[in-house]
């Protein structure tokens, strides 16, 4: 069977091709009367809007382009790219995704530019653009919006978490139940430096220890991509003269993978140590995981809505959005007494 053509609608309907574009694309200049015969009879055809063709007659191809660090099945850019589509679907706009996950797709992106002409706006979450990347995006001549990155420079609009603040609101709250030693786990990047951005809970949970007077009994890294890099953690930390009572794990899918561990080594959690993550993800529901709560499905509704704004050419009423984390306290962590 054919494909149904704009010239078959354009004839079903009595009007000119050009009359049935500006009609499908809701453009001005159309009566009333047309419009409806048009929809009536694209509809009767099963006809829709080709948006090569769109792309073509407006200068818009009505996609968006997103460029992410994180694993793409992990919690948060699933939750990000639901709250994407809540807003540009309605609009009528495609979302293509590209991972920036490692060195090699980090610079096969930057140097090919696959989003250049295919997209009317690039949002990237996770990392900062380095000097050369901002010139490849600048020659790009898209709006670039930022997603949880420190780096504001080379954008026109972001939305982001105070990873900082967050941290720190999570030391004080432990500190305040009567914990007095604490250990920061954090998670080992494809890149060492900073490339790949500055883990700022870190920087939180550091100066809120030195801030507090606490013991900080070491801050280690891992990689779950590495069977023993969590094993060899834990035993480090155990095995500590002085060991704390508290951890500080970078996400709720890290601190699930140290309770894990912890309790195949025999501690108790929290009655030996108090585990608490950070993100308010499905993970934290399911094992009541003290956290720190971030929105990211309306992380993701917001940056949407900046990039479709953008895209029309508004200026933006708010540049720079800043979300609050909430503290949400679990079953993962308990007071102590004081020693």
């Amino acid at each position: 069977m054919a494909r149904t053509t704009i010239e078959d609608v354009a004839k079903a309907a009595g009007v000119s091709t050009f009359t049935v574009s500006r009609a499908l694309r809701g453009m001005d200049h159309v009566a009333p009367s047309t419009r409806e015969k048009v929809l009536e009879a694209a509809k009767n055809l099963n006809y829709t809007v080709s948006k090569a063709a769109s792309s073509l007659a407006s200068g818009q191809t009505n996609r968006i382009a997103l460029l992410s660090k994180d694993r793409i099945a992990g919690w948060f850019m699933g939750e990000l790219m639901d709250g994407l589509y809540d807003v540009l679907n309605p609009a009528r706009y495609d979302l293509l995704v590209y991972r920036a996950g490692n060195i090699q797709e980090r610079s096969t992106f930057f140097t090919n530019l696959p989003a250049n002409r295919n997209a009317d706006a690039l949002i990237m979450t996770g990392f900062p653009a380095t000097e050369q990347e901002e010139q490849a995006l600048a020659s790009m001549g898209m709006p670039i919006i930022l997603v949880n990155s420190p780096d504001t420079d080379c954008c026109q609009g972001s939305v982001a978490i105070n990873d900082e603040e967050s941290e720190t609101t999570l030391v004080r709250y432990l500190a305040a139940i009567g914990h007095r030693k604490f250990c920061y786990i954090g998670r080992k990047e494809p890149l060492p430096g900073s490339q790949w951005g500055h883990d700022t809970r870190a920087v939180g949970y550091r100066n809120t220890i030195v801030d507090l007077n606490l013991t900080d009994c070491g801050m280690r890294y891992i990689d779950l991509a590495d069977p023993l890099s969590v094993k060899q953690t834990v035993a480090t930390i155990l095995s500590l003269p002085e060991r704390p009572t508290a951890l500080c794990v970078w996400s709720d899918h890290y601190a699930l993978a140290v309770i894990h561990e912890l309790r195949s080594n025999g501690v108790r959690v929290p009655e030996d140590i108090s585990v608490a993550g950070h993100d308010g993800s499905d993970v934290a529901a399911s094992i009541k995981l003290t956290t720190m709560a971030q929105p990211a499905r309306e992380i993701g509704r917001i940056a949407a809505r900046k990039t479709l704004d953008l895209a029309a050419k508004k200026t933006l009423d708010e540049p720079r959005t800043i979300i609050q984390t909430v503290l949400t306290p679990g079953d993962t962590t308990r007071p102590i007494a004081h020693e």
